[in-house]
């Protein structure tokens, strides 16, 4: 197992330890998250949101439909961490993951600088999990995927 390989998958482990981290306070608290945690939520990070675009996609898409993106986001945040931990469909759930993570830097990030430097951390670490193939060791993406059938050298 080369040494670059390994220090990509506990890359892994730790991005999908911090998204795990992450959800846990709003699986913990579900039912004030998915009621009305949200959207004070949003309507904070939309009011002096620096970023003209964004502030008018939480206040006319987010917002509107506030009670179907509290639960895409409550179980997406669960699910990428599972999946990045556990190495399960890990290309897809670091896709996903950099997608949000650049979503959550422009919807927060300007009210506390640190999130724009966690969110682009997180960001770049995921695109080493790809590019790195993190999943296809120590991981049930690589269970699954077996070993490749031995190639006969003889022809018939």
């Amino acid at each position: 197992m080369p040494e670059s390989r390994m220090w990509a998958v506990l890359l892994r482990l730790a991005v999908g330890g911090v998204w795990v981290f992450e959800a846990y306070p709003q699986l913990a608290a579900r039912d004030s998250y998915l009621s009305q945690g949200f959207v004070s939520l949003v309507q904070t990070m939309a009011g002096g949101n620096p970023w003209h675009f964004y502030r008018q996609f939480l206040l006319t898409v987010v917002l509107p439909h506030a009670s179907i993106f509290s639960y895409l986001t409550l179980a997406g945040n669960a699910l990428i961490g599972i999946c990045l931990f556990l190495g399960l469909l890990t290309p897809y759930a670091a896709a996903v993951a950099m997608l949000l993570n650049v979503n959550y830097a422009l919807a927060g990030g300007w009210m506390d600088r640190m999130d724009y430097s966690l969110n682009a951390a997180l960001f770049f670490a995921e695109i080493v999990v790809v590019a790195m193939a993190a999943g296809k060791l120590l991981s049930v993406d690589a269970a699954f995927a077996g070993r490749p059938p031995k190639r006969n050298s003889r022809r018939l």
